[in-house]
């Protein structure tokens, strides 16, 4: 070190006299270099560490395809983006709804392993759109879950879709106007026949319909049925059948309800056959054709039927014989005045 300065020393005592100002500056270089010239020996002695990668995780592949890229406006495509990842990671479906752009109407995501210990995820799209013209799907990322919570991106494939009005083109050259066409001089045979077929079925069919229709005498025909007989007939049937003896609840209930909805819309020309029991209770009520007191009749036992139908609820042999004994009451109640008067003779 000593002799070192020494000789710097000697060999700027021999140079010519030089201003204070450069030899500041040839110091200050003289420094810098030094410095500049430690940092980069320590760099070369101590590389840095390189960056750990995860070996333990195969590489993420995705891809996606369309059943259809030209649609009119309004159908329906089936998008499926495919992606094969680690069994540690999940996929996280991207959204894709841009308004009247790309309209998504279902979307499911389904999930297998794979024969290399990866797992295979399918998101399946049922889109459309109401915007005419080329769309991309997507613009985004496709984002997967790592276990310990940190994500994985990768790119959405490039994939687009054209759609075409359902309107046609306006614009398009007009066909030119046919000449007359010659009618023919004489009929084709296949048309006399035709005609001569068609004339004949329409013959029979109003000598048919003459025959049917005529006027019968009362000897030929026994009056007809009454409505509030067909019900008292079908309710002793009904209570032959033994059903509240063998506790056959449903049955039961189901027979009879079908008896006293028949006998209402026959006896007052109501036809609600689907309607429900609360829609049918309220177009008695609407009608005014039942008093206040046959109307919750007609109501406490529909309803119980109900129960028992779709609640399973479990009714007694009192219970069912009083269900009974009401639409019994309702048929005999509502009797026309001059059949009422007949059975109480």
């Amino acid at each position: 070190m000593s002799s070192f300065f020494t000789t710097k020393v000697s060999w700027r005592a021999a140079a010519p006299c030089r201003p204070m100002w450069r030899r500041r500056r040839g110091a200050l270089h003289g420094m810098a270099f030094s410095v500049f010239t430690g940092i980069l020996l320590a760099g070369l002695s101590c590389k840095p560490r390189a960056e750990l990668k995860r070996a333990d995780l195969p590489d993420f592949a995705v891809q996606a395809e369309l059943s259809t890229n030209v649609l009119h406006v309004g159908d329906i495509t089936e998008l499926t983006l495919t992606a094969a990842h680690p069994s540690t990671a999940r996929l996280e479906p991207p959204r894709l709804d841009r308004e009247n752009e790309l309209v998504v109407r279902e979307q499911r995501l389904e999930t297998e392993p794979l024969a290399d210990g990866r797992h295979l995820s399918r998101a399946k799209y049922r889109i459309t759109s109401l915007a005419i013209g080329e769309h991309a799907v997507s613009t985004g990322e496709v984002v997967f879950v790592l276990a310990d919570g940190t994500k994985h991106v990768e790119g959405f494939p490039d994939l687009s879709f054209r759609v075409d009005s359902v309107l046609t083109n306006e614009n398009a050259e007009l066909r030119g106007i046919k000449g007359p066409a010659a009618w023919p001089a004489a009929f084709p045979m296949w048309v006399v026949v035709l005609l001569a077929v068609a004339v004949l079925a329409l013959a029979v069919g109003l000598v048919t319909a003459r025959a049917l229709n005529r006027p019968r005498t009362i000897l030929q025909f026994p009056p007809a049925e009454r409505p509030y007989e067909v019900a008292l007939r079908a309710l002793r049937r009904l209570l032959g059948k033994g059903l509240i003896e063998q506790g056959q609840v449903e049955a039961f209930y189901v027979e009879l309800t079908g008896i006293a909805r028949r006998y209402i819309e026959d006896r007052f020309g109501l036809r609600a056959p689907e309607r429900t029991t609360e829609e049918f209770i309220r177009e008695v009520s609407v009608s005014g054709l039942l008093g206040a007191g046959h109307q919750a009749l007609v109501r406490d036992f529909l309803e119980q039927s109900d129960l028992v139908k779709f609640a399973r609820f479990t009714r007694g042999a009192d219970e069912m014989k009083a269900a009974y004994a009401s639409a019994e009451k309702l048929v005999l109640e509502t009797r026309p005045a001059e059949a009422a008067g007949e059975g109480a003779a």
